[in-house]
């Protein structure tokens, strides 16, 4: 094998002049240094967009782009004259070279490695493997997610969506996420959340691809549905069952602290009372008044009920439901809220046909329990029962889009933080956006 076909293979690209291989002595270190230049065809184009291009000077001489290490110590570099043309686009830039991205000190070999060891390895062990900085790695992912994106669609046969947000950092900073519920895999994600940012989504999309949206799933949160509405109104919208539940535990829960504040405030008074007596009569009776008895006890009844209460009655343990039971007898109101709580949950259990009745009966009952907090949510159910009706027909929740954004958190722990956003979502689009992707010279696709 000759040297130029080794120097190739090296790199990756057969389209190049090698012109010779030289090792130099760096830092103590030997480094390989691959004088190589594009044919003549290929010297005369846009580096940015790859179009032909005349050229404009000689640049800033010499430039070196660093390749994959061959061994534990031996680094390798391309080097190569940078001469600048006048793109008509983008005006004068470096020309193209085959063996690297605009704008990259890497060969595309090494930034293809750096990228898929990023998919599975923290950052930071990447950086120390490769011998460069943290940041560095955050880059190259940005460049190679750029590059595969504009090679894959995937706006393309899009029917079922889900939409969320997710934190990405202390602070209220929020990502906007979308996930392909057929693929399961995700379509778009950006920073910031509500109906200015998801707007920017629907921008993006044809007014064909738009008209193939089925249905859509989200959290309730108003900025979805009406711009979902308002973009796709052929759409139906499926509300997330978890979060329906979750505003009925949460109503449940502010009627058990006022019993319990409730409680306490009378246990309080009827103590007052009682050392008052003691005061006044100047002897003490050892024996407690039948209201303070019964104070205390609805004290008693609502100490540690919480948990039973939240949780589904069937997942509850024999001595939490004993515990639960008897709460539930000496407090009427308390137990009025419980019962809408598992009756509203068991309503996503019903076949499709017969929610509509069962949420209009819900309804009535919530309204004339004359509990505030659920006359309240009785509103926000009426203002969602096409939705509630539509999860249930068509048995779509967001389920696949919070597991994505678990992920999501995971990815960043793995990481230990972005300080780039861009790095983060390049991140995401690379692991979970369905993009083909492989080692170079490897056949196998997928990402992990």
């Amino acid at each position: 094998m000759t040297i130029p076909s080794i120097a190739k293979t090296l790199l990756g690209v057969k389209n190049i002049h090698v012109e010779s291989m030289d090792m130099e002595n760096t830092d103590g270190k030997p480094t390989l240094i691959i004088h190589a230049r594009p044919y003549k065809r290929d010297i005369c184009r846009c580096g940015i967009c790859g179009k032909e291009a005349p050229g404009n000077d000689q640049g800033r001489g010499m430039r070196r782009w660093r390749a994959p290490d061959i061994g534990e110590e031996v680094q390798v570099y391309v080097e190569s004259d940078a001469r600048r043309v006048e793109c008509p686009e983008h005006g004068p830039t470096v020309h193209w070279v085959p063996w690297a991205r605009h704008g990259a000190g890497f060969t595309r070999n090494f930034e293809d490695s750096a990228a898929w060891l990023t998919l599975r390895l923290p950052k930071t062990a990447v950086a120390e493997y490769l011998r460069v900085k943290w940041e560095t790695v955050g880059n190259i992912l940005t460049r190679v997610e750029k590059e595969k994106r504009e090679l894959w669609n995937p706006y393309d046969n899009l029917k079922r969506i889900g939409i969320d947000e997710t934190s990405y950092k202390k602070g209220h900073k929020y990502l906007t996420v979308i996930v392909n519920h057929d693929t399961n895999t995700v379509v778009w994600v950006t920073k910031g959340y509500g109906k200015s940012v998801l707007e920017e989504f629907f921008a993006e999309l044809s007014d064909e691809q738009k008209a193939g949206i089925q249905l859509v799933s989200g959290d309730g949160a108003r900025w979805i549905r009406d711009t979902v509405k308002n973009f796709c109104p052929n759409a139906a919208f499926c509300i997330d069952p978890f979060h329906v539940v979750s505003w009925c535990t949460e109503a449940l829960d502010e009627v058990r602290r006022e019993e319990w504040n409730k409680a306490r405030v009378a246990l309080k008074e009827e103590e007052k009372k009682a050392a008052e007596k003691a005061e006044t009569t100047g002897k003490k009776d050892g024996r407690a008044s039948p209201a303070k008895t019964q104070a205390s006890q609805a004290v008693n009844d609502l100490r540690g009920v919480k948990y039973p209460l939240l949780m589904n009655p069937e997942k509850l343990k024999e001595e939490a439901k004993a515990k639960l039971e008897q709460t539930l007898l000496r407090n009427r109101r308390l137990s009025t809220a419980y019962t809408l709580k598992e009756d509203l949950r068991l309503i996503f259990q019903l076949p499709a046909d017969e929610v509509g009745p069962a949420i209009e009966k819900w309804r009535r009952r919530a309204w004339s329990c004359r509990i505030p907090q659920f006359v309240e949510l009785q509103r926000k159910i009426k203002r969602h029962k096409d939705a509630i009706i539509s999860t249930i027909t068509y048995g779509l929740s967001n389920a696949r889009t919070e597991a994505t954004n678990n992920k999501i958190k995971l990815t960043i722990r793995m990481a230990y933080g972005f300080r780039n956003i861009e790095n983060l979502i390049s991140m995401i689009m690379l692991r979970f956006g369905g993009i083909p992707f492989s080692l170079p010279g490897r056949s196998d696709a997928g990402v992990a």
